[in-house]
């Protein structure tokens, strides 16, 4: 009687745990799915994907109580990882110095936002920004922060308009604690 009892407890564990593994691996095949489904690029990487290409630009830099700063530079835009992002990388002046950065674009489906990260030559920070689109197709706006002198935290805004297909400007604002202030302004013509 024992040796049945024992039996039984063994076939009805064999079969939970059959039970459980075929459960499992479902799961696990319903989780690699979504995640697969979140990988997909959709139709706002498709759109960010139209930014891609050489770009003349003409920088302005603000100053309270001065006239901008006006310099030139070139951007390369690059779709990467089969449309998912679009990297940037700028030449040109800022400050009077000579100033390269390097920024990653993309749309994150599963936040349903864009991020931004940036980085250059004038500083070690990397700033992380997410945005959303404000006008369909022709508007976004990003927000985020970075630390400054001290380890003060400033807060950054920024916001792109597509003026045509061939045009954008972007403006961006940053706030030190005093309230917000245009810093730059950059308008980007498609190369020729």
């Amino acid at each position: 009687m024992k040796r049945g009892s024992v039996f039984v407890c063994i076939a009805a564990a064999l079969v939970g745990a059959f039970a459980l593994g075929r459960a499992g691996a479902q799961e696990g095949n319903d989780i690699k799915a979504a995640f697969m489904a979140l990988g997909k690029p959709g139709a706002e990487h498709a759109a960010l994907m139209k930014c891609a290409g050489n770009w003349d630009c003409e920088t302005k830099e603000f100053q309270p109580g001065a006239e901008p700063n006006v310099s030139n530079g070139k951007v390369v835009r690059t779709e990467i990882f089969g449309g998912r992002f679009l990297r940037e990388d700028f030449e040109g002046q800022m400050g009077g110095e000579t100033f390269k950065g390097v920024g990653f674009t993309g749309f994150n489906n599963a936040t349903k936002k864009y991020e931004m990260i940036w980085f250059s030559s004038m500083g070690t920070d990397i700033m992380f920004m997410t945005g959303t689109e404000t006008e369909a197709g022709k508007a976004w706006e990003f927000k985020g922060s970075f630390a400054g002198p001290g380890g003060m935290q400033i807060k950054s805004r920024i916001l792109t308009r597509k003026i045509a297909d061939d045009q954008e400007v972007m403006e961006m604002w940053n706030d030190m604690g005093m309230g917000e202030m245009k810093c730059m302004e950059i308008t980007y013509t498609r190369a020729k």
